[in-house]
């Protein structure tokens, strides 16, 4: 018995349908943990932004001084890593994020089209199966009652012979023998 033949069976699609079962959830798990990503992503650079807005560091000290220089920088750096997430949160919301929401969508629908002509497929096999019995059982019928009509000529044949055989040495006894062939 292959592969294939045992997908066949009641206890193979019910396996197909395990499988497609653990594979929406893992899919569902991954959607759920990289919109996760991403809102946590835009919050961080949304966090980041803010504080680069703030200017605690540079106040009463000279714009030229190395520590307000280095301020700027820490500030210029903070920003570039804000929208550095910012971008990455929205090309992750709109390349796998939403590729993987129209995968999980596609899986539904097989999922669904599967279980449909499972269903249609076990009809119309149980469907041909009864018009099999059906048709097998009415063939055996017919033939039953010929096989009865035959035992009865049968029976009506050998009841004659029968007769005859019974009647013949009766005949014979009273003197009338046999009917001649000979004709004479």
């Amino acid at each position: 018995m292959g592969f294939s033949s045992e997908l066949c069976s009641p206890q193979g699609h019910g396996a197909v349908q395990q499988m497609q079962e653990a594979e929406l959830r893992l899919l569902e798990g991954m959607r759920k943990w990289m919109a996760q990503r991403v809102k946590s992503d835009r919050e961080y650079a949304g966090l980041l932004h803010h504080m680069s807005l703030q200017d605690s560091g540079g106040r009463g000290i000279s714009p030229n001084s190395p520590i307000s220089q280095s301020w700027a920088e820490i500030t210029s750096q903070t920003e570039g890593l804000s929208r550095l997430l910012r971008q990455h949160a929205e090309d992750l919301n709109s390349g796998p994020l939403s590729k993987l929401g129209l995968l999980i969508r596609e899986r539904q629908q097989l999922r669904k089209t599967y279980s449909e002509q499972w269903q249609q497929l076990q009809q119309e096999l149980s469907k041909t199966h009864n018009q099999d019995i059906e048709k097998l059982k009415s063939q055996y019928r017919v033939l039953a009652r010929d096989s009865a009509q035959a035992r009865r000529k049968y029976q009506e044949a050998s009841k004659g012979h029968l007769l005859c055989r019974l009647c013949l040495p009766s005949l014979i006894s009273r003197g009338s023998g046999p009917p001649s062939r000979g004709g004479h």
